[in-house]
């Protein structure tokens, strides 16, 4: 028989492995994250009273990052839009991310009623070239350029603060994906409509780089469902075409690789005809997640 172990060994081997624990690095659990961005439509305005069967919403594994760090969604408590009351399209995401088993950690940027063109100056047309300190979208050609949106910066900052905030908590943030919902101000310029695609492939390439993931699946919504356009939506025909043509599989020389573009024609408006009301929101939400899963195949 073995001499048990005397009280010296037992105290030498808790040292060496308090010792390699201090030494050796602990894995951080790597954890997938989806970034939203957009302007209205993306901060949503449906109503979660008006929510189709809420109860039966399981997002028990699909966490939203508040400013401050991350918790798991709670219709009507966790603030995702302007308002607790009112959400996008991350809850339909996070429905059928969930429903396939998938835990996700959303950032979400948005900013009502903004152009992505670097023309654009919030509401106002002030044309080309593009200038600096603009409230735009407008991601820049390069790293360095002093062209940016304010509305792309902030919307940059917004995302690496929640990356930041999971590294910080002991994750390995994945980013998986970007969700886009955006161009009905851009809708109003015939040079912004005509060429959205363009700078929305801009907004993709600016933004895997600056976050440092590639490739960066991109799916996002078609805007201005609602026929006849409204007087303000000058050009509602061009930018939708441009939109058809971004996506991946169009065909067209305008197309965006690893991006694909969400028709939202059948999804019930407010009656603005312009905004998605609850269950238009819903459905908005399930259809970026289904097309993202798509990409990811």
């Amino acid at each position: 028989m073995k001499d048990p172990p005397t009280l010296g060994s037992i105290l030498s081997m808790r040292l060496l492995t308090s010792i390699l624990l201090l030494v050796l690095p602990l894995t951080a659990a790597e954890v997938d994250v989806y970034l939203l961005g957009g302007q209205s439509n993306m901060q949503g305005i449906g109503k979660i009273a008006q929510l189709p069967n809420a109860q039966d919403i399981d997002l028990s594994r699909t966490h939203f990052f508040t400013g401050k760090g991350f918790e798991t969604i709670q219709l009507g408590k966790t603030k995702t839009s302007a308002r607790p009351a009112d959400f996008g399209p991350e809850i339909g995401f996070g429905q059928v991310m969930n429903q396939k088993g998938k835990e996700i950690y959303i950032i979400k940027y948005f900013a009502s009623g903004m152009p992505l063109h670097p023309g654009w100056n919030r509401n106002k047309w002030v044309g080309l070239p593009a200038a600096p300190k603009r409230t735009n979208f407008y991601p820049g050609t390069n790293a360095q350029d002093p062209n940016k949106g304010r509305l792309y910066l902030a919307m940059q900052k917004r995302f690496a603060s929640g990356v930041q905030s999971l590294k910080a908590a002991g994750h390995t943030p994945k980013i998986r994906g970007f969700l886009w919902m955006q161009g009905e101000q851009d809708s109003k310029n015939q040079t912004s409509a005509t060429t959205y695609a363009k700078h929305l492939k801009l907004l993709k390439n600016r933004l895997s780089e600056d976050m440092n993931v590639d490739p960066l699946p991109l799916v996002f919504g078609q805007v201005l469902p609602y026929t006849p356009a409204l007087d303000r939506f000058t050009h509602r025909t061009e930018i939708r075409q441009q939109m058809a043509a971004a996506d991946s599989k169009s065909g067209k020389s305008e197309s965006i690789p690893t991006t694909t573009m969400v028709s939202t024609d059948p999804f019930p408006l407010l009656k603005d005809k312009v905004h998605y009301n609850a269950e238009g929101q819903l459905l908005l939400g399930q259809a970026f997640a289904d097309a993202m899963l798509e990409l990811q195949k």
